[in-house]
């Protein structure tokens, strides 16, 4: 019976609203819910919950080593949660007594990004009370400078962007299309609104390429466009003047002598208050403001914003001050466009243009991110940017970033839980005595030295929830060492990383899908702030996995944490947040869609009255005002203004390595995890680096081609990605690759050495931000090479080649196999086992209409010195709706009229149909007829001396007659000892003998598949007519074999499209400048692409590979024979035609 149940996504900031399908305890599906305030859309992470929930490579049970730290196996031994439990409180003891409780660290993967949001809180008051100062967040490289830094301008993190009601949205290192869905929704909306749009990225995203002004900043030179943007705001007095003399610190007078403000007491010893001092043009004196007993918004407009001036000190001696927007403006003096172009590579023109857009919009919101944060100047470049922003006044006001109201639910992650002793204690600290370590959020490095060296003292234990360290921080091979080296370490997830694999214990941690989950407010606007939700428990948890909850309240209790535990029950514990909203658990339960609990939103609340004292709220800051000169930074000795310094590795300037290397978050993956998952890796195959176009030509690269970085640290490989729009000297690559796709037959990737793919393996700490310790992960110095093994002369060619024809060889009476040889030199391309080939040609008689299908490769995948490719077809023949014989164009030719010597197109081998040859589960194929033919290469393909799992074929044919391969695979079949074949006949002739020629008779079905091999997560391959493979995925669904253990491969005629000839519309190629009139006689997209001479990507042109997906910019397509593209937004050229005028990014 199908349950649709609403809950929320947990894999990304965004939280989106979803309707969980569910059927006899297997998630389904999920999809987008529209009555959730974050549920307009969904990504492809979130779709592919089902095969993250039924995973085949998840840890299900409690496991401790018993291999020593190091070896490439720990020796995993399955044992009892009493047992793990007991020996993780027992250690945690033992630290704490003998060595404080800061001899322990945690390590804690991102809450915004993982289901880990859903116990943080929770997390850190288990930390804070046992008493550790030391957790390793990652929050250096992520949110901190947005979160915390931001405060030292506005006095709190960067509130929400209202994009929707924007006039101009600025995307500064920052790009929601993959990490925010429902900001990229708000951003859509704001568009249509008529807001325009800036993007600030050394990357062209799918945002920049349509935004209004697309900034290709230099890597970690941020700052310096931002303060070239405030140069020209202030030089052409395009910036909001009323805010800035009335709401920031801009007019206070600051001391030349000392470099802090003057006060009143300076003047006055005997003053009462100690009030803050500007200059009055009008009277030529100082005056006095208040900031905490403010009662008035307004400042007198005659206080002066620029100048310096003498005061008479309570001495009776003089000093000169000047005042805080003079500071700032001399500062800028620095930036001007032409010295801003040269820093960042934006043209002068481009920068000019940013500014009078900034400088005429009334309505700005803006987000930066891990763009702006993972340099070495890192906190100075946040500074930069919100300075920026405070000269325009758009702060928390309809269409700018506002501090939206939050529901008063009961905190529980107090620091006042840990004594200011522990706290002072946190490692890093005292060089960062402003920064994380100021908050209990340290360095991994920091804690490796802790580890290695015992300075300042000996981390003796770690504790971790999912942080993949190894794969998210700098100088991996340290961290190895470390984590080889540390006493005690146990660690909570959901697959064995890198990282856990040197662990003590290992926690089976399950995914939000399988546990209850509460949230009280949803970030994105004021509707989702004001919704409450209880995600439901949707399926039953695997194995023997908990969640991060039920794990850090057993172990609280174990530690004598019972009453802040709540004696271990996580309903009372969350009755108890929620107690303020007059809400229970039991009330969501009944409710699963959430609550919507009104909430006052009002704007500028830093100029409310508080309504009992009269005073005006201000800015939290030490002025009250927003800050362009931080006396705070200034007491720790860092830059009181915002300014732009060199990131640290280009100050090398080693001409060994003269690239600049920055990394990218790849919008498919969860971080460094979901690899594994095939609907997501068919999306993003291989690691990836993108490279721009001059220098692939230096480096003779192109796209595809596997390439190593280098730097001084380190080598990984990539495979290349040529993008036009690049600057020559920006390399982007992706960081977090080291998972394996069996069922892809992708492999994993070790996270260090001449075989690595991992990013950060490549990055030094040993230069870092002096107040955060952020990581140069995007702006280190590389050179680049294609790899010397890649062979050029078997590299894939562009479009298509011509080949000849030269044999031809009839399997049966219909079916013949065709030899292709290249007429071009060198050696040809490999394959996968499953892929395919597209075959062009002239089919048809006294026609110049040129036909293109997609046929499976036969023969082994891999050959050494290939010349030759080989393709099986079948003619299709049948009968139409009137009686009269039909047959298929390509495949009757071939059949009956292709002969050797003939020339036909053929592109290189491709598509996403891959059985795999590195299979971890039981491999069972369904072929039916013809569909044996990707399945002969996989059999072809296997190396009959290796190990592997048992491989079962049920291969149905009508009868012996029409039995292809039947001798070779009986050959194989005796040469590869796990394979089983079951010939199935279901009109088996006269001479046809059973258990000879045929196992038995009738149709392959489901039930043919033995129980054992669906209790040990088979996976299931199938190529053949359209019915058969629906029965046998629905018969294997209803045994419990999940849909993503499912793999077909389609064979479709092309697309029937109305031939009704009014049917008109104009197609736009953006990309190609080309405008055009479609009818129904230029058949699908693709077809008609191809026909104007414009590039088009494709594949198996039947809709499945989807190597074809193409961005649909404006306007809507109708997709033909029920398929539909996984991407939101795009369509399958192969498979539509315009639904009326259209334009699309081709």
């Amino acid at each position: 019976m199908l349950n649709i149940i609403p809950g929320y996504c947990t894999l990304c900031r965004s939280r989106c609203g979803t309707l969980n399908e569910v059927i006899e305890d297997h998630l389904i599906k999920v999809r987008p819910n529209p009555e959730h305030p974050n549920g307009k859309a969904m990504c492809m992470k979130g779709k592919a919950a089902p095969e993250l929930v039924d995973s085949a490579n998840r840890i299900l049970h409690p496991m401790k080593r018993t291999h020593p730290k190091g070896a490439e196996n720990p020796g995993w031994q399955r044992i009892s949660w009493e047992e793990a439990m007991s020996t993780i409180a027992g250690q945690l003891k033992k630290f704490k007594n003998e060595n404080g409780a800061e001899s322990v660290a945690f390590g804690f993967t991102s809450p915004s990004g993982t289901p880990l949001s859903d116990a943080i809180e929770w997390l850190e008051r288990f930390v804070r009370i046992y008493g550790s100062p030391n957790t390793s967040y990652g929050t250096e490289i992520c949110n901190w400078h947005k979160d915390v830094a931001h405060r030292w301008t506005f006095g709190c993190g960067i509130p929400v962007a209202d994009y929707s009601h924007a006039e101009l949205i600025i995307l500064w290192g920052h790009n929601p299309a993959n990490t925010w869905l429902a900001q990229a929704n708000a951003i859509g909306t704001g568009r249509n609104n008529g807001a325009k749009l800036i993007v600030i990225d050394p990357r062209p995203t799918p945002l920049a390429k349509e935004a209004n002004a697309w900034l290709n900043v230099c890597p970690g030179t941020d700052g310096a466009l931002a303060l070239g943007l405030s140069h020209l705001l202030v030089e052409r007095h395009m910036f909001n003047q009323e805010f800035v003399r009335d709401w920031t610190n801009g007019p206070l007078l600051i001391r030349n002598d000392n470099g802090y403000f003057l006060r009143e007491i300076d003047i006055n010893p005997f003053a009462t208050s100690n009030r803050y001092v500007v200059w009055d043009e009008h009277i030529q004196q100082v005056i006095f403001i208040d900031s905490e007993t403010r009662t008035e918004e307004t400042l007198t407009p005659t206080a002066a914003l620029e100048g310096d001036v003498e005061v008479t000190l309570a001495d009776g001696g003089k000093i000169s001050c000047h005042t805080a927007f003079s500071s700032f403006k001399n500062i800028l003096a620095n930036y001007s466009p032409e010295n801003v172009s040269r820093i960042t590579g934006i043209s002068v023109a481009s920068i000019e243009a940013a500014a009078s857009m900034i400088g005429n919009a009334k309505k700005i919101a803006y987000h930066s991110w891990s763009g702006v944060a993972q340099h070495t100047n890192a906190t100075q470049t946040e500074r930069a940017i919100a300075t920026l922003y405070a000269l325009t006044g758009c702060f928390d006001q309809e269409g700018c970033n506002r501090i939206y109201a939050s529901h008063p639910v009961n905190v529980v992650n107090s620091p006042t839980l840990m004594p200011k002793t522990q706290w002072e204690k946190a490692l890093g600290l005292e060089e960062r005595p402003i920064g994380p370590p100021s908050q209990g959020w340290v360095h991994s490095q920091d804690i490796w030295h802790s580890v290695l060296e015992g300075t300042p003292y000996k981390i003796r234990g770690l504790i971790g929830f999912g942080a993949n360290i190894l794969l998210s921080q700098s100088d991996t091979s340290l961290g190895q060492q470390a984590l080889e080296a540390l006493e005690f370490y146990a660690h909570v997830d959901l697959f064995e990383t890198p990282t856990s694999k040197y662990a003590d214990i290992l926690l089976p941690v399950n995914t939000a899908w399988e546990r209850e989950g509460l949230r009280a407010g949803f970030e994105s606007s004021a509707a989702a702030q004001e919704h409450i939700q209880l995600r439901k428990q949707m399926v039953s948890p695997r194995g023997e996995s908990r969640s991060d909850l039920e794990i850090v309240f057993d172990l609280a209790c174990r530690l004598g944490m019972n009453e802040a535990f709540f004696d271990g029950n996580i309903e009372s514990a969350w009755n108890y947040q929620l107690k303020p909203l007059g809400l229970t658990v039991e009330m969501l339960r009944n409710k699963p869609e959430g609550y919507d609990i009104p909430l006052e939103h009002k704007v500028r609340k830093y100029a409310l009255k508080d309504q009992k004292t009269g005073y005006l709220t201000g800015f939290n800051t030490e002025t009250k005002r927003a800050e362009f000169y931080s006396e705070v930074l200034h007491r720790h000795g860092y830059n009181p203004l915002p300014e732009y310094v060199q990131p640290q590795e280009y100050q090398r300037n080693d001409p060994d390595f003269p690239l600049m290397l920055t990394s990218v978050k790849s919008g498919f993956f969860c971080h460094s995890q979901h690899r594994s998952l095939t609907s997501l890796r068919k999306k993003a195959s291989y690691p990836t680096v993108e490279i721009s176009v001059t220098l692939a030509d230096e480096e003779k690269i192109k796209t595809g081609d596997w390439v190593e970085i280098e730097t001084r640290v380190g080598q990984a490989r990539f495979r290349a990605k040529v993008e036009e729009k690049l600057s020559h000297e920006t390399v982007i690559a992706e960081f977090g690759w080291w998972q394996g796709c069996p069922d892809f037959g992708k492999p994993s990737y070790p996270v260090i050495g001449e075989f690595s793919s991992n990013f950060n393996s490549l990055i030094s700490g040993d230069s870092y931000d002096p107040v955060s310790g952020a990581l140069p992960l995007r702006s280190f110095r590389c050179r680049i090479r294609r790899l010397n093994e890649f062979e050029l002369v078997r590299r894939p060619w562009d479009g298509r080649r011509t080949f000849q024809v030269i044999s031809l060889k009839k399997e049966t009476d219909n079916v013949t196999t065709v030899t292709f040889q290249s007429k071009a030199e060198g050696f040809l391309p490999d394959y996968e086992p499953g892929q395919h080939v597209t075959i062009s040609c002239y089919p048809l008689i006294d026609s110049e209409d040129i036909v293109t299908r997609a046929y499976s490769l036969t023969g082994p995948a891999f050959v050494d010195a290939r010349k030759t490719y080989s393709i099986s077809v079948r003619h299709q023949t049948a009968r139409d709706e009137n009686g009269e014989f039909v047959e298929g164009i390509m495949s009757s030719f071939i059949n009956t009229r292709l002969q050797v010597g003939s020339f036909v197109e053929i592109t290189p081998p491709g598509g996403n149909f891959i059985v795999p040859l590195n299979a971890m589960q039981p491999v069972v194929i369904f072929a039916g007829g013809i569909g044996i033919t990707p399945f002969i290469c996989y059999l072809e393909s296997i190396d009959p001396d290796e190990t592997g799992p048992e491989i079962w074929l049920f291969y149905a044919n009508q009868n012996s007659k029409q039995h292809a391969f039947k001798k070779r695979i009986q050959e194989l079949s005796s040469l590869i000892s796990r394979l089983k074949v079951i010939n199935v006949y279901n009109q088996p002739l006269d001479c046809d003998v059973l258990g000879e020629d045929y196992d038995r008779a009738g149709f392959a079905g489901a039930g043919d598949v033995d129980a054992h091999l669906i209790e040990n997560n088979a996976r299931y391959y199938m190529c053949g007519p359209m019915p058969m493979m629906e029965a046998i995925s629905k018969g294997l669904q209803q045994r419990g074999v999940p849909a993503f253990a499912i793999f077909y491969e389609i064979f479709r005629s092309p697309a029937k499209i109305n031939d009704d000839p009014s049917l008109r519309h104009k197609v736009t190629f953006a990309k190609s400048g080309r405008e055009e009139i479609w009818t129904t006689d230029k058949g699908t997209l693709l077809n008609f692409g191809e026909k104007l001479g414009i590039s088009m990507p494709s594949g198996c042109r039947v809709g499945q590979c989807e190597s074809c997906s193409t961005k649909v910019i404006t306007g809507s397509v109708q997709h033909l024979n029920n398929v539909e593209p996984s991407d939101e937004g795009a369509c399958l050229t192969c498979q539509c035609i315009p639904a009326g005028d259209i334009t699309i990014d081709a």
